[in-house]
C-alpha cells in the first residue's frame, strides 16, 4: 500500500501524501532518517580514514627526514638525541626534521638505538591523529579523543 502511494505521489497521480495514514508517514520518515544517518556516519568514517592515511604518509616522511638529519649529525659528531628534552631530540633537531619533511605536525622521539643515531620509535602528531613508527613492528595510526578530564585543582580524582 505504501509503495503504491509513494509511486502515485512521485508521478503526481492518485492519492496525495496528506491522505496517507500515520503509520505510512512514520515508516517513510524512519526510512529517511536511517538513510541520512547512514550517509552522515559513512562520511565521518571516510574523513577519519583519510586523516589516518595522511598521518601515515606524514610519519613515513618524518622517518626519512629523521634518518637524513641523523646522518648529518653523525657526520658532524653532534648529539642527535636528548631524552631529557620534551621531544626526545637534541636542541633544534625536531625543527630540522619538521622542516625537511614539510610536516605540519610535531615529531617526538620515543626510542633510539644504542648508537645514539638510529631511530627505533618515532611519534608523529597532527590534529588528534597519532602515527607511530616502530622499527620492529612497522607503523600504527590512531585517533585520540578526550573522554574524561579532571583538573589538577580538583581535590579529588577518579579512581
Amino acid at each position: 500500500m505504501l509503495a503504491a502511494r509513494l509511486g502515485a505521489w512521485l508521478r503526481h497521480t492518485g492519492e496525495r501524501w496528506g491522505k496517507a495514514s500515520f503509520p505510512e508517514k512514520l515508516a517513510v520518515l524512519l526510512a529517511a532518517a536511517a538513510v541520512i544517518y547512514t550517509v552522515v556516519t559513512g562520511a565521518a568514517e571516510l574523513r577519519y580514514q583519510a586523516r589516518a592515511r595522511e598521518a601515515l604518509a606524514q610519519v613515513k616522511a618524518a622517518r626519512l627526514a629523521a634518518r637524513a638529519v641523523s646522518a648529518q649529525y653523525y657526520a658532524g659528531g653532534r648529539t642527535y638525541a636528548d631524552q631529557t628534552s620534551p621531544d626526545g631530540f637534541a636542541e633544534g633537531v625536531a625543527e630540522e626534521i619538521e622542516t625537511l619533511g614539510s610536516l605540519p605536525g610535531t615529531v617526538t622521539l620515543l626510542q633510539i638505538n644504542a648508537d645514539g643515531y638510529t631511530v627505533e620509535k618515532l611519534l608523529y602528531c597532527e590534529n588528534g591523529m597519532y602515527a607511530i613508527y616502530d622499527a620492529a613492528e612497522g607503523y600504527r595510526v590512531f585517533r585520540a579523543e578526550d573522554r574524561l578530564q579532571y583538573g589538577a585543582e580538583a581535590g579529588y580524582a577518579a579512581s
